[in-house]
Parts: C-alpha cells; sequence; structure tokens
C-alpha cells in the first residue's frame, strides 16, 4: 500500500486533486500511471460484476494509498463518497526514484508485503463469518478508524455496506436495527440515514465480532 510517508520519502512533487461526492478517480480499463493517496474525505474501490451488480473491494480514508496495480491498466474503478482530496505522483517516476534510493526502494517493498497481507487477512477475516460477525467487525473497524467524540460519521450508505460483504441492503439494515435494540448501538441523525452511530456497548459488538453473540434476533 502506498501511503504519505512513502511518497515523502521519494521527495518529488505530487498533484493535488479534488473531487465531489459521486465523481470518478479513474475506471476500470484506464490507464494505470499515477499512484494516489487520501488526504482529506471518502472513496471506494469497486468492480462491476455481472447483471450490472457492484462488489466493492474497499473503503479508503485520509492517510490510504491506492492505484499501484502492476499492470498497464486499472483492474477497478475509484468513485469518491464525500468531498476528497487526494495527491497523487507518476508511478513510472516513483519507481524510477526508487533505483537510485535504497531507502524509498525498501518502503515500497514493505509496503507491497503489507498490503498483501492486509488482503489475505480480509478475505480470511470475511469467508465463513456470520452476518452478524461482520457488520460487528465493520463497525468496530469504523470506530477505529472515524470515530471523533466517541460519534461515527458514516460516509457510505446502507448499499455501500452491502455491496462490500455482498450482501442485500435490507440484511444490512436488519442487523443494525437489531444492534439497536439491544442497546449495542445508537443513531442520532433522521432515521431515513441512520449514518451518525455511536457504540453504546463495545464490549457486547466485540463479543460479536467473535460470534460470542448472546441474545436472540426476535423480529426487525
Amino acid at each position: 500500500m502506498i501511503d504519505r510517508t512513502i511518497l515523502a520519502a521519494a521527495k518529488l512533487p505530487t498533484i493535488s486533486l479534488r473531487f465531489s461526492p459521486g465523481e470518478t478517480v479513474y475506471e476500470r480499463g484506464a490507464q494505470a500511471q499515477f499512484v494516489y493517496v487520501v488526504v482529506e474525505g471518502a472513496l471506494c474501490r469497486f468492480k462491476m460484476l455481472p447483471a450490472g451488480r457492484r462488489r466493492i473491494l474497499q473503503f479508503l480514508f485520509p492517510g490510504d494509498g491506492f492505484g499501484f496495480e502492476k499492470g498497464k491498466q486499472r483492474d477497478d474503478t475509484v468513485t469518491a463518497l464525500t468531498e476528497a482530496k487526494v495527491i497523487c505522483l507518476g508511478k513510472n517516476t516513483l519507481l524510477e526514484a526508487a533505483k537510485s534510493d535504497v531507502r524509498l526502494s525498501n518502503l515500497l517493498f514493505t509496503a507491497a508485503a503489507r498490503a498483501a497481507a492486509v488482503a489475505t487477512e480480509q478475505s480470511n477475516a470475511l469467508r465463513g463469518r456470520k452476518v452478524t460477525e461482520q457488520l460487528a467487525l465493520f463497525l468496530l473497524e469504523m470506530d477505529a478508524r472515524l470515530s471523533k467524540s466517541g460519534e461515527i460519521d458514516l460516509p457510505m450508505r446502507r448499499q455501500h455496506i452491502a455491496d462490500y460483504f455482498g450482501l442485500s441492503m435490507e440484511t444490512v439494515s436488519r442487523t443494525f436495527t437489531a444492534f439497536q435494540k439491544a442497546r449495542i448501538i445508537d443513531f442520532l441523525d433522521k432515521p431515513k440515514l441512520q449514518r451518525r452511530i455511536v457504540i453504546r456497548d463495545k464490549r457486547r459488538l466485540e463479543r460479536f465480532a467473535s460470534d460470542a453473540a448472546d441474545f436472540s434476533w426476535g423480529k426487525s
């Protein structure tokens, strides 16, 4: 994963770009000329599946890097979820700089190894898990990355979350409602939005993430 530390170590000029919600950074099949790092806002990487379905591969937040495919063309599409600012640098420029800079070369190697480990870890984390485990893990990750003063402002809609896990939006909503009824989480905005969340009982949410649930769903 290319991050801001690596771009800073390259000591090369970067370009700053801004995107509005729904705006595309690049599409699948485009020339893979640049690598990017998120400075502000949130974006998502996704692939389109047969029958017009979408699979979100990753949510991107400040400090996250993306766009470092090995090939010459993009493997996926990246769009902004919110107002977003990214910095970018030519991929070939970065690689050329690494040839004469041992520290930068080591940073790139370490980043590539870390990205591979994270991808494997995420795949293993999702495979075979129950819906309650998946969404509990998701909320805990969002809490770790986005929480301010104990509140989480989710930049993504329910459909984005559903497309990330390969679930239906109804399943995501039903699970979040069950967490709310169990007083594990609460929503601080309008019922139709439910994107401002506070975790009321983190210990129980962690138990769900490890499949140590202690209540029956009942009716939602």
